[in-house]
């Protein structure tokens, strides 16, 4: 007998995340118990996140004749415009994710040795490791741009983020400052949420797909003709269940990866533009420099567990090959013929569709980047 879902609860790898994100009002509710809270709570974050947005786009527009505080709003503007169009797609989305939790309770993800189920909660660790270094460190940035202000004589009664206001922001300096703060510690909150939850989630698959290769390995092929084929089977229905999974949380979560990637692109590049004006040492490189990093450890681990699921789910025919399969029922080795053509096709995360997320398509972005970084610091010196 195997862990059931009273040992191991799969819905509970992502639990922090929900609840996180049921607090300001995005996450799809089961009940109708603070009704009035939750969309209270939602109304706000947006009023305060589209509000932000309204001054980014203002400022960009009175900037738009100097290279170097254009890029710099350019900077902010992408990162909290990226953030707004993954938050949209998630509300639009949102009932598809209580699917994937009903999905979750499939017993066909049950029902397996406490052994593998190790292998789920170390992948989930290692996940929840990354992660928490992530949020972390987007909380330092945050922090760390909040603090400029204070500790930089140069910046002192500037703002945190660019922006435009229809009054002088040194006479309420504080009030403003507090808006600004509040907005960029919401969108980094609910930024860092989707993403960690899209990162479990894809998570989960690979875990699966580690414990289908296990198990068709174990397949004791000169046994008895109904055994066999009862645990082939269930292996070739546990594959087409979790494909079926990793299909559903792409169709949520692809155009809200394909816009990060394109944001991040844009942002790595003005942030390392913006690193090359700003004098260095100074407190303004180093809240850039780990802003730079905050972005580039963003889109790495979106592509890097994309990267996870399509080398998982590409070994699945090896390990049919070996076993001793060959040695099975003419019958049997029928279905792993016809399984193993189905398995030469390796499971893919794509953003947009059309982008596959993998360690490759991380390398295409840093090179993109810097290509328009290299225009940039050409149009900058020209002028």
């Amino acid at each position: 007998m195997g862990f059931m879902i009273q040992d191991y609860d799969l819905r509970n790898a992502f639990s922090l995340e929900r609840k996180l994100m049921l607090v300001v009002g995005f996450y799809p509710k089961r009940d109708n118990k603070h009704e009035i809270l939750y969309w209270l709570s939602a109304f706000f974050n947006l009023l305060i996140s589209y509000g932000q947005l309204t001054t980014m786009i203002i400022q960009m527009v009175f900037d738009r004749s100097d290279l170097s505080k254009l890029t710099e709003s350019l900077l902010y503007f992408f990162t909290h415009f990226t953030f707004l169009c993954k938050l949209l797609n998630f509300q639009y989305y949102s009932k598809d994710l209580i699917e994937i939790e009903n999905f979750l309770t499939d017993p066909i993800f049950y029902g397996y040795s406490f052994e593998q189920l190790d292998i789920i909660k170390a992948k989930i660790r290692s996940c929840a490791f990354i992660s928490n270094a992530f949020r972390i460190c987007c909380t330092f940035t945050c922090s760390f741009y909040c603090l400029v202000p204070f500790i930089d004589e140069s910046r002192k009664k500037i703002l945190p983020l660019p922006g435009w206001f229809p009054y002088d922001t040194t006479n309420y300096y504080y009030s403003t400052f507090f808006v600004q703060s509040l907005s960029l510690f919401i969108s980094a909150y609910c930024n860092t949420a989707i993403d960690i939850l899209t990162w479990k989630l894809i998570t989960l698959a690979s875990a699966q797909f580690e414990i289908l290769k296990e198990n068709l390995t174990k397949i004791d092929y000169e046994g008895g003709f109904n055994e066999t084929k009862g645990a082939l089977v269930r292996c070739i229905t546990h594959h087409a269940k979790i494909v079926n999974y990793t299909e559903r949380v792409e169709a949520i979560f692809s155009k809200g990866i394909f816009l990060q990637l394109f944001g991040s692109v844009i942002v790595i590049c003005t942030t390392g533009f913006q690193l090359i004006v700003v004098p260095i040492p100074s407190v303004q490189f180093a809240v850039l420099g780990t802003y730079l990093c905050g972005m580039t450890t963003q889109v790495a681990t979106y592509c890097y567990y994309g990267h996870e699921v399509m080398t998982t789910s590409d070994a699945i025919g090896m390990s049919l090959y070996l076993s001793n399969w060959y040695a099975s029922h003419v019958k049997i080795r029928k279905i792993v013929m016809i399984f193993l053509e189905k398995t030469k096709k390796p499971t893919i995360v794509k953003a947009g569709n059309f982008i596959t997320l993998s360690l490759a398509t991380l390398t295409q972005i840093l090179r993109s980047a810097y290509s328009y970084f290299a225009v940039l610091q050409r149009l900058y010196k020209d002028s």
